[in-house]
C-alpha cells in the first residue's frame, strides 16, 4: 500500500477519534443539571452540589473536572459543616458511583480515601480511611469554631464489560455517561442523610475502552 494512503487513513483516523471524544464530553459535560437531593438541594453543575440536612450543610464535588478517559483518575471530595444550631459529630460517610455493569463490573475503580477533620487540639489532621467500606468514626463540626469534615476518595476510569453471573439482575448496567453519584452521612442526633443521587455525574469519554489519544482532555478540546 503507498505510504501516502497510511498517512490519509492514520489522519483520518485521528479525526474520528477525536470526533467521538467531543461527542461523548458533550454528552456529559454542556449544560446546567439541576441536583435534586433529599432535603433542600440547589441548581448547580454536574461537578457540584449542595444539600441541607438539619443544621448540617453538605457539598458533594469532583475536584479537577468530572470527565476522562480509561485509567484517568477521578477525585471525588464530600464537606460537611454545621450553620447555626449545635455541633454535631459526623460518625459516618459513605460516597458511592452507581457505575455497576452486569452485577459484578464496574467503571470506576476506588483506589484509595482519606478524612481532614480538626482535633481537640484545634489541628486540622488528615487520616487515611479504607476505600472499600464506610468511613466510620467521630469527627466534630462546630458552627462556632467553623470546623468542617472533608472526606475525601480517588477513583480511575476502569472498563467495566464482563459476563454476568447466573441469576444476577442486568438491570443494573449502566453506561459510562452521566454516572449517577450518591452520598450517605450519619451523625449524632440525626436521621442519616441518603442523598441519591446527588445530581453530581461522571462520564468516561469513548465509551471508557480507550486511553486519552492526545494525552489530556485539553489536548484534544484545548485549555
Amino acid at each position: 500500500m503507498p505510504r501516502t494512503s497510511r498517512r490519509r487513513r492514520g489522519a483520518a483516523a485521528r479525526i474520528a477519534t477525536a470526533a467521538a471524544a467531543a461527542t461523548l464530553l458533550a454528552a456529559g459535560v454542556t449544560g446546567t443539571a439541576t441536583a435534586q437531593s433529599a432535603g433542600t438541594g440547589s441548581a448547580t453543575s454536574t461537578e457540584r452540589a449542595t444539600t441541607t440536612h438539619d443544621n448540617l450543610t453538605v457539598t458533594h464535588e469532583i475536584v479537577g473536572g468530572n470527565t476522562g478517559f480509561l485509567g484517568d483518575t477521578i477525585h471525588v471530595r464530600t464537606t460537611v459543616s454545621a450553620t447555626d444550631g449545635p455541633a454535631r459529630q459526623i460518625t459516618g460517610i459513605w460516597e458511592s458511583v452507581r457505575d455497576t455493569f452486569d452485577c459484578y463490573g464496574h467503571w470506576t475503580n476506588k483506589r484509595s480515601a482519606s478524612m481532614t477533620y480538626t482535633n481537640a487540639a484545634g489541628e486540622r489532621v488528615t487520616d487515611a480511611m479504607p476505600s472499600s467500606t464506610p468511613a466510620a468514626g467521630s469527627w466534630r463540626v462546630d458552627p462556632v469554631a467553623g470546623s468542617t469534615v472533608v472526606y475525601d476518595s480517588v477513583r480511575t476510569f476502569a472498563y467495566g464489560p464482563g459476563g454476568a453471573q447466573a441469576g444476577c439482575s442486568v438491570g443494573v448496567r449502566t453506561v459510562p455517561i452521566g454516572m449517577d453519584t450518591r452520598v450517605v452521612v450519619h451523625s449524632d442526633g440525626l436521621d442519616p442523610l441518603d442523598w441519591n443521587p446527588t445530581g453530581v455525574t461522571l462520564t468516561c469519554a469513548l465509551g471508557c475502552r480507550f486511553d486519552n489519544p492526545a494525552g489530556s482532555v485539553e489536548g484534544i478540546f484545548g485549555s
